[in-house]
């Protein structure tokens, strides 16, 4: 099957409903971080390394794939870092992350921040 062809009022209405779409996400992940950040404060903390990238060509951000270890073992976790042009920074397979972990469940961790940039996600304003 060839490209996808659109009308010149469906081009027009997914440029107008894109934006929007993108806003409403990122104004629901950041709600989703701070509810996981205020659950995690009084997990342990430790620093993890990331393993993996994936790029979501929908959406300005990209999967952090994140590998940590606890006293009962080796653990992997995921988060999405939404890209901002006020705080550009490359983040690259091997940095260093911030994190903290269930003690109950060591399998659930919550991304803290990025430690070679020094780009810390924990206080996002909200709009």
């Amino acid at each position: 099957m060839a490209g996808l062809a659109f009308l010149p009022w469906e081009d027009w209405l997914a440029r107008l409903l894109h934006p929007l779409y993108v806003s409403l996400r990122r104004w629901i992940s950041r709600r989703e971080r701070q509810t996981s950040m205020a659950r995690s404060e009084r997990w342990p903390q430790t620093e993890g390394s990331i393993h993996e990238l994936k790029w979501d060509s929908s959406l300005p951000r990209e999967g952090v794939l994140y590998s940590y270890s606890s006293k009962e073992g080796y653990y992997s976790g995921f988060h999405w870092r939404w890209f901002d042009r006020k705080k550009a920074g490359e983040v690259r397979v091997g940095d260093r992350v911030v994190l903290r972990y269930n003690p109950g469940n060591p399998a659930e961790s919550v991304f803290v921040e990025f430690q070679e940039l020094g780009v810390s996600v924990t206080s996002v304003p909200m709009r």
